[in-house]
């Protein structure tokens, strides 16, 4: 099976060395050294799921590995045939599979999947809001499956793990990310690692393009956060 390729846009600073774990080390681990057959791991939106998965797929295509990533967010773009044949693959990571739960034919082509898994080597990690006991299937067989699953949930980063994990993502895209500035964001933007890394990636397209430090008055000025400090 060739190396199937998606039309849905991965990360490539979204890597293990990005991902800043703190009460959430046990799940990082468990992800990295890649030891589950099923894992799902659940979190609200904003807490690292997707940076998880979209790591761990950049680890099994740099080991020269086959992987797949599904955001089913965009589930959309392609049909439930998309997951034929995957057990033919090493590691399949989907994201917010709640988008798809519930919906007959794509429950039907995921227990396929599941059953044919079985017998292979290949890896699935989940990722949703919610731990499989408290979504609503459309398949009981499906349910029962998935419950057997190894969950993990995500806790949310404390205020100093929170500056802690941007300020690690900054020095990934290669810019230094000071402490005033890293807790003047903390204060005044949506405090969830998610938001913050998004905020993370238009500082550092506008500090490469203006050739300015990350200095508070130039965040300031560039997220327009003045009315703010009012």
């Amino acid at each position: 099976m060739e190396q199937l390729l998606l039309p849905v846009s991965v990360s490539e600073h979204m890597v293990f060395d990005s991902f800043y774990p703190g009460p959430n080390l046990e799940i990082y681990q468990s992800l990295r050294m890649n030891v589950q057959k099923l894992l799902w791991i659940a979190g609200t939106k904003g807490f690292g799921k997707t940076h998880l998965l979209q790591a761990a797929f950049h680890r099994c295509i740099r080991l020269s590995r086959k992987s797949l990533y599904i955001p089913m967010c965009e589930f959309d773009q392609f049909s439930p045939e998309i997951l034929d044949d995957l057990d033919q693959l090493d590691l399949i990571c989907i994201d917010d599979i709640e988008f798809i739960l519930g919906n007959q034919a794509w429950e039907r082509k995921l227990l396929d999947l599941y059953e044919r898994l079985q017998t292979t080597d290949c890896h699935l990690v989940i990722a949703s809001h919610e731990p499989p006991k408290g979504i609503n299937f459309f398949l009981p067989d499906l349910a029962s499956r998935f419950s057997m699953s190894v969950v993990h949930q995500l806790e949310m980063l404390s205020e100093t793990e929170m500056i802690s994990a941007i300020q690690l993502h900054a020095n990934i895209r290669g810019f230094n990310l000071p402490n005033d500035s890293a807790n003047y964001l903390l204060k005044r933007v949506e405090r969830n690692v998610g938001s913050l890394m998004e905020i993370i990636k238009i500082l550092d397209y506008e500090s490469l393009s203006k050739q300015r430090k990350l200095t508070v008055p130039f965040i300031k000025n560039i997220l327009h956060l003045g009315n703010k400090d009012q």
